[in-house]
């Protein structure tokens, strides 16, 4: 990526969410994988994957934030984003494990709140 100033309009927040995206590779085949999100903005979010192979560049995906909820109430934020970097994550512990990747995306519209009960 260009070695720019960052000219973020919105701050970025640490989040510890349950995020499920969806999305379809160069040949139209579904993935799905539910992980974390690292953050999120007023106009994009950070989620971590195991799965980098999957994710290019430009890519469209959907995406489920979970929120926490109570044992009768779930909700999740739902919204369309394309990716806009694909990198190391800045903050992952080494563990001797293999680090996870850190995929940027902005998102299209704000996102849209969906709640739905457990029962």
């Amino acid at each position: 990526m260009s070695g720019s100033p960052d000219t973020r309009q919105f701050d970025r927040f640490p989040i510890d969410f349950k995020i499920e995206v969806v999305a379809h590779d160069r040949d139209g085949r579904e993935h799905r994988e539910k992980t974390v999100l690292e953050d999120i903005s007023g106009e994009g979010a950070r989620f971590l994957t195991g799965k980098a192979e999957r994710y290019f560049i430009g890519q469209s995906l959907e995406v489920s934030i979970y929120l926490p909820g109570t044992d009768e109430v779930q909700a999740t934020m739902k919204g369309k984003a394309k990716i806009v970097r694909i990198g190391p994550c800045d903050n992952t512990a080494s563990s001797g494990q293999s680090q996870p990747v850190c995929v940027a995306v902005k998102l299209d519209d704000p996102l849209s709140f969906e709640r739905y009960s457990t029962c």
